[in-house]
């Protein structure tokens, strides 16, 4: 194998140790009651020196636990239902950026399809740019709880 794909010493130390993310004056960093039990369970897990126990013990004195008030419009933490042009439906739930997970059907609320889904309601559509062209999605539903477990 070539020099460039290899490391000369293995006994560089690690990079820096993973910081906590920087709010902006008067910015609030939102999770979900769920995603903050989550988090700290996850904490609990972790070996208390490794990179990932840093950073979450400097994350979660950040967050701001923010219950969904789903009332029709999507809003965040709620769970929005969409179908697609070909019938398909899907849904996600609006968190945080710190407890969003695609494989779990969590959204950022910073992601361009939160952003086009937030305030809307049942029977709105959003058009969002998709790496294969624009797409529709019509809202079908949109709850408090993950439409799979009702």
């Amino acid at each position: 194998m070539s020099k460039a794909f290899t490391r000369e010493d293995d006994s560089i130390a690690p990079g820096p140790e993973a910081p906590a993310p920087r709010l902006a004056p008067g910015e609030v960093r939102y999770v979900t009651p769920e995603g903050f039990r989550a988090l700290q369970r996850e904490l609990d897990l972790q070996d208390p020196s490794s990179r990932r126990a840093k950073m979450l013990s400097a994350t979660l004195p950040l967050l701001t636990v923010h219950a969904p008030r789903c009332e029709g419009r999507a809003v965040f933490g709620c769970w929005v239902v969409l179908r697609d042009e070909s019938g398909g439906e899907t849904s996600w739930r609006i968190v945080g950026p710190d407890e969003a997970d695609a494989r779990e059907h969590r959204l950022s609320v910073a992601s361009p399809l939160a952003r086009e889904l937030l305030g809307k309601q049942a029977g709105d559509s959003v058009s969002i740019e998709l790496p294969r062209g624009a797409a529709e999605f019509e809202i079908v539903a949109i709850g408090a709880s993950d439409p799979a477990t009702r």
